[in-house]
């Protein structure tokens, strides 16, 4: 079904550009024509929903402008100007620091704050707007709107799915609706959770070179594959013990925050199911549990600092960032294999490294001073016993040895 659906999707685009670039009325009239007579074939064929067929035509139409502005975007780029993303909002600039190598962003205070190439890149998901300036290197910008048009575009497409699916009797699946109906999901902590995840690893293998590809996937294969997203492995020893024949692996992700027996159970069964299924493109599905907390109070943080460059786990320190990349990787890669990965992504300039240590020691010895005088009892949370761990790692960067 899946198949015939994105086939009538192609087949419509392919009469979207056919009328765009028709010279006559007569001829967009005929092109018209021949949409409704596909759109009652999809229909008859229960490949659309007959209530919201009109509606999947407009989204198709809004796909095809993304890909209209993304190219003009790429020329724009190639002339030399500044670029802006799909990311509706007030879009924030981004200048070139030439003495540091690195892009700085203008924060709405107007503090300037350092972002990485796989920051400025998943920072949408966020709902950050970026403008690359003038002097950003081509090939970041180029990055970044490609990046973008794929976000917006993979958008436009969930709804094109949830809209025909939800109204479909014959399905007894509710998880279409729930998603449609589910105004308050970007505050659910599972909601979150994922799109933590999500944009971390994807910031870390962009800006670390890590020898994994990561994969978006629409809302049908969430549902029905129960798959958060795919990891394209490298050939590697699966594990410990066990051998791979393969020049790559295929691993769909499913998180979940849930560690009771029960939920795990339930999980489980669920995606033994979904392994009846797999597409070509995926070989094994792994649960991965990550039992995340406070993270609507870890979101509220972040945009009461002024949304900064990195998403929310931005105020997360080392180790449990940590214990988020080793707890999806384990399993797919050897403990020395992870641990080189991750020696990688904490190989920062000594420059990200000071301006971090400074940041984290004014928030840390803050929360201290406020903790000890509101609640004299309250035990150190990410006050001096954390600092002097962050002294001890990363000491010689700022010239203190501890």
């Amino acid at each position: 079904m899946k198949e015939n659906f994105e086939e009538s999707l192609l087949q419509t685009n392919e009469e979207i550009k056919k009328y765009k670039t028709a010279e006559t009325d007569t001829e967009k009239e005929s092109i018209l024509k021949e949409m409704e007579r596909m759109e009652k074939e999809y229909v008859r064929d229960d490949i659309w929903s007959r209530e919201t067929s009109k509606e999947v035509v407009s989204l198709q139409m809004k796909k095809h402008k993304v890909m209209e502005e993304l190219h003009e975007k790429i020329q724009a780029l190639e002339k030399g100007e500044a670029v802006s993303g799909f990311t509706e909002g007030e879009p924030r600039s981004v200048e070139w620091n030439k003495a540091g190598h690195r892009a700085m962003v203008a924060l709405p205070s107007g503090k300037r704050a350092p972002a990485t190439v796989g920051e400025l890149v998943t920072d949408g998901e966020w709902g950050i707007a970026y403008t690359l300036g003038k002097d950003i290197p081509k090939d970041i910008k180029k990055r970044f709107v490609v990046a973008e048009a794929r976000r917006k575009i993979l958008a436009l497409a969930d709804e094109q799915i949830i809209e025909t699916e939800r109204v479909k009797k014959k399905t007894t699946n509710t998880s279409y609706r729930n998603i449609f109906e589910d105004v308050d999901k970007e505050k659910k902590t599972g909601f979150i959770a994922e799109k933590l995840v999500k944009t971390f690893f994807q910031k870390n293998i962009i800006d670390h070179e890590l020898k994994i590809r990561m994969e978006e996937v629409d809302v049908q294969r969430d549902v029905d594959q129960k798959i958060d997203f795919i990891l394209r492995l490298p050939h590697h020893t699966r594990g410990v013990g066990t051998e791979s024949s393969r020049d790559k692996e295929n691993i769909g992700i499913q998180l979940t925050i849930d560690n009771r027996v029960s939920a795990q159970e339930r999980k489980n069964r669920q995606i033994t199911e979904a392994k009846k299924h797999l597409g070509e493109d995926v070989d094994d599905i792994v649960l991965v549990t990550l039992p995340l907390t406070e993270l609507s109070l870890l979101v509220h943080q972040w945009k009461e600092d002024e949304m900064r460059p990195g998403g929310p786990i931005k105020r997360w320190d080392d180790s449990r960032k940590e214990q988020v990349f080793r707890g999806v990787l384990q399993g797919l890669f050897s403990e020395n294999e992870i641990t080189g990965m991750w020696e990688s992504v904490l190989g920062e300039t000594p420059e990200v490294i000071r301006a971090n240590h400074e940041e984290f020691v004014a928030k840390s010895e803050e929360r201290l001073a406020v903790a000890q005088k509101t609640e004299p009892k309250l035990p150190d949370e990410g006050g001096q016993e954390n600092l002097d761990k962050f002294a001890n790692k990363y000491g010689k960067w700022f010239g203190k040895k501890k």
